[in-house]
């Protein structure tokens, strides 16, 4: 018996078939067609040459209509398995055809099986599932049986049985897999049949990244979505921006919605809900970004929407996977600061200017005794001989600390064509790099489906979980017992513990400097527990009412419990102020009750080339807030940290509230022969937190797109395999505002009636205009976008440009003093925001060694169009400033964007301050000296005053990008991904104190670099170090932004390496597992930027949008190394 083989050439294969011949033998149209489409054909000479002749017409066709057409009546049958076509003689008509039994083997393309992978027999009722060794098996298939093979991130297949018994398929993996299904709010779709806007990320590339937090696995991973990590405590959250911000007054946040629950978007550092779902039970994450994804969600969904799935189980064999990851962190950067040398130097060379520009005739070299025996001139003893001070001590290497950070997680999974699940259990212990601050949570899954019966379905998903955390007062000044602050200012002559073993006190730092408490002593005293239990649970029920009418009911509830306790010992922060300061406590408890109902009705037709799918629906949502703290002082010791042993109770705080949301939806999908698409999107919501006069408002949404890689004329272009085109358009809401902001509040208050010897009376009050109109901010936006795939999908491209306009922002706006006001919220102004993105999947190297490349790159551009009826500009303060503004929105220019005196260098002489614009007193003299910073004059009066602060940059990124590299070669495997931020500013408020140039504590290495002549001027921007320095402005240093404190914060950061190692089956049969895989992970590995904090992505007031991007001492990020070790059973 003879075998045929065709050898194809290693050249580029056409994605469609053209030949055209008459009576051309069929041997010579398979070659024809193998050297077209790569495929190899295996065949018996002596049979084909029995053959009938064959007559084609055949252009731009494929590859499956082109057998088609070459074996129509002949006594041949084919089958096609991966790349190969086997062709044998078709059994005679008359011929018994019995069933055979077929078992079969899924591997990938290195030979390694695929465990779960879904096997289906086309056109018949039977489903079965891979086994740990990716083995399956099927009786009494029909002779011609076809299966329908799937697995998550590889290309589908169909291989034909031909009566054999035996299969081995390979799957290849896919960049571009149209058949996807995409999570789009209340229902799916298959990819190829989105019109709008989605990213997505899978489960594998959250466990890659062996993130303890769902937010983090996001960065860096999506075009158009912005991670920021505000902070770096354990269970901290991160801010998640969407296509820019659209809102100055009813947040930003995206909406959240878990398994179909959408969750309450209240996300800030103290009480992250993000935090309490674990990243390992995800299955993928969808984010909806234009209004045509979002609208379905309505006045939730201007901010864009982020679907969270979780695992579910699979038909077939059970599986239990557990896995490991354990390893330690180290704080990313720690700041150059002066060493103890330095420091004297620094100290003593301040209080020489301090005493030479008090009065003529004064030097240096002055003895104490001549200085009036004032502190501000005074040289102190103890650092008068600076070089035996030596290196002294770094208050940083005291309170940051190499942290322990193990994550475990066990899950079990299985079911059967009836019943599926999914049992999950995880246990995360994170220390945190500053002393005493660690994270702790457990966390349990179960998701549950079972098929009734033919037309019922029902399933549930419950997910408790609890946090606890031990915080640290890391952010503030020094004078609040910020930590970092104190351990950037303390003086590095002292150490932390004096010889006795006990604290050392550093108040006044003994030098007649401002009072830094030890930071040391506050990291160790101070007392902040925080706990969160949750309960997030769904349950539905689905009813096929008809062949293709479905009706689903949902029901769901988020509880959360939050308790807060704090206690702030008297030994913290003694300072001159308040000598006998006393000890506080807090506890703070709030609980959160969301209810969801929701009904909804399914519709999916198919007339020939038409496709209809509708979706009609009705949800309720509800939610009550219990909130109560109170403050107490006067313990008799610091022992005792409980409330009831407080001598005073300072306040104390009850709060009830509760929010409704009611809702009608409906969608329409329609598809024209797989090629023209249309959805329509409307959504009606009724709020509660709107005015009587406005409850109720109306988003839709109609999108377009078109296939054009399916039309006729594009066939025979063998390099396009996808080209999409879509454009949308529509109305989204945002109702993020306070419950009660439409209706006039009453609160308590006194008032003394008969003058000062009156009768001090209690009574209420109107706390604030009602606004019966009030209503949701309204965001129209217009999507373009295009979706590229070349060479069968090597490459993967989308592009989007969007224009989205808010509009009715939400504002306390100035009224007339006789309503005994001075703002009512309203709804007045309008923000734009517009951008592009770009997304690339690139499969670089295919072969043995492969390489893949994962990039996006975004922009976006914000603008404030108007604001109230005058559109005077809105002038915010951010808290870390005692007085005056720091921030600016203004019409033309980015809401929030910094706000002060612009910096152009220094004055060198009298001259120079007589001839240039100062600030001075009201006898119309300087009232600066040479050495001091010079401010722009912006109005052009030759006059500083406050008039001429202006805007000095904004917090909004220009632009910013990610890109991931994934390297495998057998059984290794080694990625990177890369986060790039570019174009922005921080307020680096942290900078007054440890980079003043007064004397008054320890600094920056760089500030020591001002200015000492004219003939010795620095670095040309610094000022003269002087312990009397009040250089920014007539006021106070303290209490005024200029230049010097914005800096440019734009970053690339090695976000994330994993190298990773798969076991060899030979050992997996050793071990008795189905799969095991050893990693090293490594997390925020490094920084590129000029930013002088710890991190440029630090802002302590980021939920505020109108006073965002400082940074006052944040905690740091940490540098994470990583072990794991996963094992599949």
């Amino acid at each position: 018996m003879i075998i045929g083989c065709l050898q194809i050439n290693a050249k580029s294969f056409s994605q469609s078939i053209n030949l055209t011949g008459k009576n051309i033998t069929l041997e010579k149209a398979l070659t024809e067609i193998g050297e077209q489409s790569g495929y190899f054909f295996f065949y018996k000479y002596n049979e084909i040459k029995q053959a009938k002749p064959v007559t084609l017409n055949l252009k731009g066709v494929s590859l499956e209509k082109a057998l088609q057409e070459s074996f129509k009546n002949q006594p041949f049958t084919y089958a096609i398995d991966h790349k190969t076509i086997v062709v044998t003689q078709a059994l005679a008509k008359s011929a018994i055809v019995l069933p055979v039994n077929v078992k079969g083997k899924v591997v990938d393309e290195k030979g390694l099986p695929l465990p779960g992978a879904s096997i289906k027999v086309k056109n018949v009722n039977k489903v079965t599932q891979t086994d740990i060794n990716g083995n399956f098996s099927f009786s009494d298939l029909a002779n011609d049986a076809v299966l329908e093979i799937s697995y998550t991130g590889f290309a589908p297949q169909e291989v034909a049985v031909n009566g054999r018994e035996s299969l081995t398929i390979t799957l290849k993996e896919s960049s571009l897999n149209l058949e996807t299904v995409v999570f789009v709010g209340y229902g799916t779709q298959q990819k190829k049949d989105v019109t709008g806007a989605v990213s997505s990320i899978g489960a594998k590339q959250i466990k890659d990244q062996s993130v303890v937090s769902l937010d983090n696995a996001m960065a860096a991973q999506m075009a158009g979505v912005q991670v920021t990590q505000a902070s770096g405590a354990p269970g901290g959250g991160s801010t998640v921006r969407i296509r820019g911000a659209g809102s100055l007054s009813a947040g930003n946040e995206p909406l959240y919605v878990v398994d179909g629950f959408p969750v309450t978007n209240d996300f800030n550092q103290r009480n992250n809900p993000l935090n309490t779902i674990n990243p390992a039970d995800i299955e993928n994450i969808q984010v909806l970004k234009d209004a045509s994804a979002t609208a379905i969600y309505g006045s939730r969904g201007s901010n864009g929407v982020v679907i969270i799935t979780t695992k579910s189980g699979k038909s077939g064999v059970s599986k239990m996977d557990f896995s490991v990851n354990t390893g330690i962190q180290q704080v990313e950067k720690t700041l150059d600061v002066l060493n103890a040398t330095e420091f004297a130097n620094y100290i003593n060379e301040a209080r020489n200017n301090a005493w030479i520009n008090s009065g003529v005739g004064r030097l240096a070299t002055d003895p104490n005794s001549a200085r009036l025996n004032n502190v501000m001139y005074l040289l102190p003893a103890v650092l008068s001989d600076p070089s035996a001070l030596g290196e002294g001590t770094n208050w940083q290497d005291e309170i940051f600390r190499t942290a322990m950070t193990s994550n475990y997680q066990l899950n079990f999974s299985g079911g059967n064509d009836k019943t599926k699940f999914f049992v999950s259990g995880g246990y995360l212990s994170q220390e945190g790099v500053i002393l005493k601050s660690d994270l702790k949570r457990y966390s349990f899954r179960l998701n549950v489906e079972s098929q009734v019966n033919k037309r019922v379905k029902v399933g549930a998903n419950l997910t408790p979980t609890y946090t606890f955390s031990n915080q640290t007062l890391a952010e503030g000044n020094w004078q609040g017992g910020g930590i970092i602050q104190s351990a950037i200012t303390a003086a590095p002559y002292l150490s932390p513990y004096d010889a006795n073993g006990n604290y050392t006190k550093i108040t006044g730092q003994g030098i007649g400097t401002s009072e830094v408490d030890n930071p040391v002593k506050i990291a160790n005293e101070y007392f902040h527990q925080q706990g969160n239990l949750r309960l997030l649970g769904t349950a539905f029920a689905e009813f096929n009412l008809a062949k293709d009418l479905n009706f689903k009911t949902l029901v769901g509830a988020d509880v959360r419990n939050f308790g807060e306790d704090i206690f702030n010992p008297s030994v913290i922060n003694p300072n001159s102020v308040n000598a006998t300061k006393l000890s506080t406590a807090t506890n703070n408890l709030v609980e959160n009750r969301n209810w969801l109902s929701e009904f909804t009705l399914n519709y999916a037709k198919k007339v020939k080339k038409h496709s209809f799918e509708g979706l009609l629906g009705y949800t309720i949502q509800k939610e009550n807030i219990n909130v109560s703290a109170i403050n107490a002082t006067n313990f008799p010791n610091d022992e005792i940290k409980t409330i009831n042993a407080a001598g005073l109770i300072t306040s104390a705080l009850s709060r009830k509230e509760e929010w409704s949301l009611l809702s009608y939806l409906a969608r329409l999908n329609y598809s024209f022969n797989d090629k023209y698409l249309l959805t329509a999107t409307f959504r009606t919501d009724g709020s509660s937190r709107f005015g009587a006069d406005n409850r109720w408002g109306t988003f839709p949404s109609v999108s377009l797109g078109w296939r054009v890689s399916e039309e006729d004329f594009l066939k025979s272009v063998n390099w396009l395999s996808e080209l999409r085109v879509r454009t949308s358009y529509g109305l989204t809401g945002n109702n993020f505002i306070t419950n009660y902001g439409a209706i006039g509040l009453t609160g308590a208050d006194n008032y003394v009636f008969g003058g000062a010897g009156g009768v001090l009376n209690n009574g209420i009050r109107l706390t604030n205009i009602p606004n019966s109109k009030l209503g949701w901010e309204r965001n129209k936006q217009l999507d373009l976008g295009l979706e590229l795939g070349l060479l069968k999908n090597r490459f993967a491209m989308s592009f989007d440009y969007y224009n989205k306009r808010t509009s009715d922002l939400l504002l306390n706006v100035p009224v007339p003093t006789l309503t005994g006001y001075t703002t009512a919220l309203q709804n007045i102004g309008e923000i734009k925001n517009q951008g592009f993105e770009f997304t690339l999947t690139s499969r670089n190297m295919v072969k043995a060694f492969k390489w893949t490349t994962d990039l996006n790159f975004s922009t976006n551009n914000v603008e404030v169009l108007a604001l109230g009826p005058d559109g005077s500009p809105i002038l915010a303060r951010q808290s870390t400033f005692a007085a005056g503004s720091t921030h600016i929105t203004e019409i033309g220019a980015a809401p929030g964007s910094y706000f002060g005196y612009k910096v152009i260098g220094v004055y060198q002489n009298a001259a120079d301050v007589a001839n240039s614009a100062t600030f001075k007193n009201a006898a119309g003299v300087p009232t600066v000296k040479p050495g001091e910073l010079k401010f722009a004059d912006i109005n052009g009066d030759g006059v500083l005053t406050a008039a001429d602060r202006t805007n000095l940059g904004s917090p909004f990124p220009d632009f910013t990008y990610g890109m991931t590299n994934t390297f495998n070669y057998k059984n290794l495997d080694f990625a990177f991904t890369l986060q790039g931020v570019q174009g922005f500013e921080v307020l680096n408020a942290a900078r007054r104190f440890y980079g003043n140039y007064a004397g008054s504590y320890n600094v920056l290495s760089s500030t020591a670099n001002g200015w000492k002549s004219e003939t010795d001027p620095g670095d040309g921007v610094s000022p003269q170090i002087d312990r009397n320095f009040n250089g920014y402005a007539a006021t106070s240093v303290i209490n005024n932004v200029t230049s010097q404190f914005v800096e440019d914060g734009s970053f690339l950061r090695i976000r994330n390496i994993t190298l990773g190692y798969n076991l060899p089956q030979p050992v997996l049969k050793t071990l008795k597992v189905a799969n095991a895989r050893l990693s090293f992970t490594v997390q925020n590995a490094y920084t590129f930027t000029k930013y002088e904090g710890y991190n440029p992505e630090v802002s302590v007031e980021g939920a505020n949008p109108l006073v965002p991007g400082v940074d006052s001492g944040g905690y740091p990020l940490a540098r994470t190394f990583m072990f794991g070790l996963n094992f599949g059973f």
